[in-house]
């Protein structure tokens, strides 16, 4: 063993010196570590930023369907003004089913089924909210030709209370859907007249009821709008392929006959306001298929068409229903839905239509087909934030709804240049 030449006063000066340089080496190395932890956070987090900034929200477009009571038609169906309650009519069983919506989502989430007349043979069918009496909804019984304004009530479970009923005088017959138009309530009456063999509209004060008017038209009329510049009353009238137009001061009627050469089978229309100002019309076709047409009637009374443009979804689209669109961002827009009810040959399809500057011309068309082919759609109903469509065949109810964008900003697959046709699958 070796002996410690110095004595202990030397020994105990060494050791303190070591230990002085112990604790500043610790210091030396404590600074260099925290420097390193330093730097690798910033870098860090410099490349977490830049990840985040290289990240995108994913943008869906999203289609869900909703099984009604079964039944053969699903037909009519409107929203009851300021509710989360949605009206159906199942014209089969004369049935009304009242929705209710997620007042967050609008998803539909439950329902229940009312029957509504006499019996089934009682063929509940037209839906449309009132304006002079609000929150309270009109309906039709084709089969007891009535028309029946109704309280719906606040709860789901609450059936419909009727407040007053019209009944059709002769020889009308068959109120098919109506509409409030001013201080009147309007129906098309779908079916012969027994009397005559006529089809006719109908009208009458709302306050009034026996202030009643009988106007003969053309097989068979459909849906009746005014045009908001002229306050004139256009009716469509789908087997006869025509459009009538309705003098309410004087009582004159006109027939404004579709083109063969356009297509046939106006049914749908809606009245525009704004840029979209007038009254606007689907051709529907017939067993052959569809010619994707619609059309325009504005304050000089002329009718003019647009054709979709899309090779195989919208050319021959057979257009049933249609409704306004329009974005304060995107500007002047319709929904146009395209049904297979009258040949296989058209496809089931929502379709979202833009116009150039002077509203002369289409100049965007997005495609949504529907999950469900040949189910014949019926109806488009746009809510505050998603669409829904009625579908005839499979009593269903179908929900378009956007996350991360909005309809119009959505990039179609039509877009991508490379029309290529491959040889090979793989």
């Amino acid at each position: 063993m070796l002996a410690c030449s110095t004595n202990t006063g030397q020994c105990a000066n060494l050791h303190q010196a070591s230990q002085a340089a112990c604790r500043k080496l610790h210091v030396e190395m404590l600074h260099h570590a925290v420097r390193s932890l330093v730097v690798a956070l910033a870098l860090g987090a410099s490349r977490f930023a830049l990840a985040q900034e290289s990240t995108h929200s994913l943008v869906s477009r999203r289609l869900t369907e909703y099984l009604l009571p079964v039944a053969s038609e699903t037909h009519e169906f409107a929203r009851v003004p300021d509710t989360n309650f949605v009206l159906l009519s199942q014209m089969s069983d004369s049935a009304l089913i009242k929705i209710e919506l997620d007042p967050a989502t609008e998803e539909p989430i439950a329902w229940k089924s009312f029957p509504m007349g006499k019996n089934s043979d009682s063929e509940l069918h037209g839906v449309w909210p009132s304006t002079l009496h609000p929150g309270k909804m009109w309906l039709t019984l084709q089969g007891e030709n009535k028309l029946l304004l109704v309280d719906p009530g606040q709860e789901l479970s609450t059936a419909p209370t009727i407040l007053q009923t019209i009944d059709i005088p002769a020889p009308g017959n068959g109120p098919h859907c109506v509409f409030e138009i001013g201080n009147r309530v309007w129906a098309g009456l779908k079916v012969a007249s027994e009397q005559t063999g006529q089809y006719y509209v109908f009208s009458a004060d709302v306050a009034n009821a026996t202030d009643q008017t009988l106007y003969p038209c053309l097989k068979s009329p459909v849906f009746i709008k005014e045009e908001p510049t002229t306050g004139l009353i256009y009716v469509t009238q789908d087997t006869d392929s025509s459009i009538m137009r309705i003098n309410v001061t004087s009582g004159e009627t006109t027939q404004l006959p579709i083109p063969p050469s356009v297509g046939n089978n106006a049914v749908g229309m809606i009245t525009g306001y704004g840029p979209m100002s007038g009254v606007w019309f689907t051709l529907a076709g017939n067993a052959t298929g569809g010619t994707g047409t619609f059309g325009h009637i504005g304050s000089t009374g002329e009718m003019e068409f647009f054709q979709l443009q899309h090779p195989m979804l919208g050319t021959n689209a057979g257009l049933l229903h249609l409704a306004d669109a329009s974005t304060v961002a995107g500007g002047p827009a319709l929904w146009l839905l395209s049904t297979s009810l009258l040949s296989t040959n058209s496809p089931d399809a929502l379709i979202r239509v833009t116009f150039d500057a002077d509203m002369s011309a289409v100049s965007g068309e997005e495609y949504i087909s529907m999950l469900t082919q040949t189910a014949m759609v019926h109806r488009v109903l746009p809510l505050d934030q998603t669409v829904l469509v009625s579908e005839m065949h499979t009593f269903t109810l179908a929900q378009l709804t956007y996350t991360n964008t909005i309809a119009g900003q959505w990039l179609p697959a039509e877009s991508i240049s490379n029309t290529t046709v491959y040889a090979q699958a793989g």
